[in-house]
């Protein structure tokens, strides 16, 4: 009886060490294994345009973790839109900066799980409409205002949409195999429906 070995074949590979010949680039790829949310592999993908890499990466760290709202909101907005998009790649990502516990990243996207902190709770009910469209812009609004200030929430309006983008382009270039377990908690909002 003969084995069956199977190889991931990504739609768009990786750049290898000694293809990354641009030095901001490497900077950017570099600061990706600090910094972990997007990792190295998502830069070495969009590596294959290097001034793309590099200006997402600036946009990215700019909106993710400088800004006007806290990255720990951002963060777990970030994870929860991941697992609705069904993003197996980003739904593994946590930024180590973000101080996300197990049990919010497991809990996030589920839909009677609701944060304690009515700041963080008002950007996850705004990160979810936003991604799932499910027209409760009023009510979502009406909370919104009572934590964020108008600019606040344009920073999160433009975070959660690099951030869906991002997840259906990792989707898309299939960066790197996914494992037999799930990221992504059963039961999770989805795009694809309950």
């Amino acid at each position: 009886m003969t084995s069956t070995t199977v190889t991931h074949v990504p739609n768009v590979p990786q750049l290898a060490d000694g293809d990354v010949t641009d030095p901001e680039l490497r900077d950017v790829i570099e600061r990706a294994a600090v910094t972990k949310s997007p990792p190295p592999s998502w830069y070495r993908t969009m590596g294959q345009n290097a001034d793309v890499a590099k200006e997402f990466a600036r946009y990215w760290d700019m909106l993710h973790r400088g800004g006007l709202v806290e990255h720990r909101i951002k963060e777990l907005c970030r994870i929860q839109v991941a697992q609705m998009i069904g993003c197996e790649f980003c739904s593994r990502q946590t930024s180590p900066s973000a101080g996300i516990t197990d049990t919010e990243k497991l809990s996030c996207a589920l839909p009677d799980w609701e944060h304690p902190d009515p700041r963080t709770r008002a950007a996850l009910h705004y990160a979810r409409t936003l991604t799932l469209d499910d027209g409760r812009d009023r009510e979502v609004y009406e909370e919104l205002h009572q934590h964020y200030s108008n600019a606040e929430i344009i920073e999160l309006a433009a975070f959660f949409m690099l951030t869906m983008g991002g997840n259906r382009m990792a989707k898309s270039w299939t960066i790197e195999p996914h494992g037999e377990t799930s990221a992504i908690p059963d039961g999770a909002m989805s795009v694809h429906g309950t």
